[in-house]
């Protein structure tokens, strides 16, 4: 039997911890054993802990963000977490290599953690990437934008990776680790799974093995719609959102009958904003079947969310929070998938963009077209592709890693 310890450190939403439980689960059964490291353990026992699995505090940056409120590339992402930080980083990747000791895994799963990657170096542990392209930036330098629209020149994107590597290799020099020579050094590992579709992917690539999304499709409670409406609109979506008051009153509106799941929403305030044509449900929402019975699905552009309600050939509304989510967001509209917000909008009309999918049938054409490409994929089959992978991997004599002076 081995041991994985699964490592999550960015991010936001119990996405990061449903999606892996069916792989979890399957590793599980034959024989493996799984120890999560997390970010944010508020979701953890409902998914993970009551299925007997080990949870650990995953190390976090709590410290100043000196990045930009509006990064503008990967590079200039990491500086909102420790990266300009020599001492503060190296605290942050002894805490890893720490955890690493503790829990001596026989391979590191790593969803969106580059802390954890970066600590990962020199000590020969084997290591996977799992998760969607916006943790996994194609590896060339410098690394594309993440505000393509602004146009940012090559020169600027280069600088600002430069300044991030010399930090890491500062670190890097005081724990005895070989250098990087680029950022996309950061990702070497013995396996990419790169768990999304060229059509969901945040960047730009031609080179990539998409091994297709993961998602929990049945965990949940089944849907409760409205009843006596023709057309059904499924919201996943969370109360924090700047304007879920208007949200849900502009629903109202609306002639179909909507079912929302807004993680967190006390029973009072559910019973301030329902409404005959507007309900809630407290516990998560099996997403295959909402999607399936849904005419449209609202969500912020979480990966899983979305990629279940495309095939199940549902478009969808994305209400982006972040750029990882407008990233998707736009990949959504560049291929006729749906809509979203401008990002620049400070009145956007929630219940127009609604009418504007459900009243214009190439939406729901485009979101079937999708579907019908991807009917023969098979959540159980990538599963089993990633476990012997990952077995096959696990088998492999420990590589020797070249550290000091390189």
């Amino acid at each position: 039997m081995s041991r994985i310890l699964y490592a999550w450190e960015l991010g936001m939403g119990y996405g990061h911890v449903g999606s892996v439980l069916p792989l979890a689960m399957r590793l599980q059964e034959r024989g493996h054993e799984i120890v999560f490291a997390l970010r944010d353990l508020s979701h953890a026992e409902r998914f993970l802990g009551r299925r007997g699995f080990a949870l650990l505090q995953a190390p976090v940056w709590m410290g100043d963000k000196r990045g930009p409120e509006l990064p503008v590339s990967y590079a200039d992402m990491l500086a909102n977490f420790g990266f300009p930080d020599r001492a503060g980083l190296t605290a942050m990747v002894r805490a890893w290599r720490g955890l690493y000791a503790l829990v001596r895994p026989d391979l590191l799963m790593i969803d969106h953690g580059p802390t954890a990657l970066l600590a990962a170096r020199g000590t020969g542990l084997r290591r996977v990437l799992f998760g969607t392209g916006f943790y996994s930036p194609p590896r060339i330098s410098p690394m594309p934008g993440i505000r393509p629209w602004l146009n940012i020149s090559p020169e600027r994107l280069l600088e600002i990776e430069r300044q991030v590597v010399a930090t890491m290799n500062e670190v890097s020099a005081d724990l005895a680790t070989r250098p990087l020579e680029v950022l996309a050094d950061l990702f070497e590992v013995d396996e990419d799974f790169l768990c999304t579709f060229s059509e969901l992917d945040h960047y730009p690539r031609t080179d990539a093995r998409y091994w297709g999304p993961f998602f929990v499709s049945e965990e949940g409670v089944a849907p409760e719609w409205p009843t006596g409406y023709d057309e059904r609109i499924f919201a996943y979506v969370s109360p924090a959102y700047r304007d879920f008051e208007k949200l849900v009153s502009q629903l109202r509106d609306l002639s179909c009958g909507s079912l929302i799941h807004a993680p967190g929403l006390s029973a009072k305030q559910i019973a301030k904003y329902q409404a005959r044509n507007v309900v809630f449900s407290p516990e998560p929402v099996q997403m295959a079947q909402a999607s399936r019975e849904a005419d449209l699905v609202i969500c912020h552009g979480g990966h899983g969310t979305t990629a279940a309600s495309l095939l199940a050939g549902c478009p969808v509304l994305v209400l982006h929070r972040q750029v990882e989510q407008l990233l998707l967001a736009q990949s959504i509209v560049t291929h006729g998938l749906g809509k979203t917000i401008n990002p620049d909008s400070k009145n956007p009309s929630y219940k127009q963009l609604a009418r504007d999918i459900l009243s214009d049938p190439r939406f729901a054409g485009r979101a079937q077209e999708f579907a019908a490409k991807y009917a023969d994929f098979d959540l159980a089959r990538q599963i089993d592709l990633i476990v012997a992978r990952c077995e096959e991997i696990i088998g492999k004599p420990r590589a020797t890693e070249i550290d000091g002076k390189g």
